[in-house]
């Protein structure tokens, strides 16, 4: 019974993220996008959550902390293709470094096949693959036996190729962010309960804001804009238990997004709050399902793990698959699929 209150709890929490999903539209003003979709096929599946998660990969971008557990080499790649020609990846190595450290780095890609560019007269030009890359150093120490903190810095760079159809304007198609600060705390708190903070997009600036001016075109006939990357306070939970001797998780995340070019912001009305929550349950031996939401968007997953024995090594070989259903615009995600592992 107390299980299954655990459950009610999460799902109950779940259904908050209705109320916070009004709100979510006034981000796509903001910079930052690639890094909101969240990495990963098995995090993808239970709901784009992962902070709370030692196993959770790449760690570099979720939680650094995370790194701080890293106990072996490990290796993550995976790629995805969505409704109206979008498609996107993520690339994560990370490693211990001595006894209680862990570094990591991580990739993040998301771009369009083949993007029609339109002038003013409604006219089409071409087509245009713009892609949108996000990338992450991270650093964890391990303080205790079940507490690490982590720092990883990040830097955007980004790609619109769409110059060639306005050689008269000068536009610059590629543009690269100021580096940021994000960091992180992990605790294990037992062997069903943990916690996460991860605090995201802070800069070595005024107001610690991540702002930065971008040049549209070389000989300024395009007036420059400016990119901001709001703060995030991410806060995540995770529960392990049985359900009639299956093992099954349950994870939650609440975000906080200060939209507000200020070091603190008390205004309600200059926050956006959401939500992810997300259940796994390994109905047989390392085949597992998941399901989960993010905000008001649908996830589903499945996953299997290998292991792969050459010689007298065996090597766990992680094979997952995510589809996400975007409900404000009515889209899948059919394809999502990463693999992971590690060299013991």
């Amino acid at each position: 019974m107390k299980k299954l209150a655990v459950v009610l709890f999460f799902l109950m929490c779940s259904g908050s993220a209705f109320a916070w999903g009004e709100k979510k539209a006034t981000l796509s003003s903001f910079d930052g996008f690639v890094e909101r979709m969240g990495a990963g096929s098995r995090e993808l599946g239970r709901g784009n959550t992962g902070t709370a998660d030692t196993a959770t990969m790449p760690a570099a971008y979720w939680n650094p902390a995370i790194l701080g557990f890293r106990e072996n080499l490990n290796l993550s790649i995976g790629g995805e293709r969505r409704q109206l020609d979008r498609m996107g990846g993520a690339l994560g190595i990370e490693n211990k470094v001595g006894k209680r450290m862990g570094v990591g780095f991580a990739m993040l890609y998301r771009g369009d096949v083949s993007f029609d560019v339109i002038d003013d007269d409604d006219q089409t030009l071409g087509t245009a693959t713009p892609y949108f890359t996000m990338m992450y150093l991270g650093f964890a120490f391990r303080a205790t036996r079940r507490d690490a903190f982590g720092l990883s810095l990040s830097m955007s760079y980004d790609n619109l190729d769409v110059s060639e159809y306005f050689e008269s304007e000068k536009l610059v198609d590629d543009y690269r962010s100021p580096v940021t600060i994000n960091l992180g705390w992990i605790r294990q708190w037992n062997e069903k309960w943990s916690s996460s903070v991860v605090i995201r997009n802070l800069s070595i600036s005024k107001n610690l804001s991540a702002r930065w001016t971008k040049n549209t075109s070389t000989n300024n006939s395009v007036p420059s804009t400016e990119g901001v990357r709001p703060k995030i306070l991410q806060v995540g939970l995770g529960y392990r238990s049985r359900i009639m001797g299956k093992p099954v998780y349950a994870w939650l995340e609440a975000l906080d997004y200060q939209v507000a070019d200020t070091l603190l912001a008390f205004d309600p009305d200059r926050h956006l709050w959401t939500g992810r929550v997300g259940f796994e349950c390994e109905i047989i031996p390392d085949g597992t399902l998941r399901l989960g939401m993010d905000d008001l968007d649908f996830t589903l997953g499945a996953g299997y793990k290998f292991h792969l024995r050459v010689g007298k090594k065996t090597y766990p070989l992680d094979v997952n698959y995510g589809i996400i259903y975007e409900s404000g615009a009515g889209l899948w995600t059919p394809v999502s699929i990463s693999v992971r592992g590690n060299l013991p």
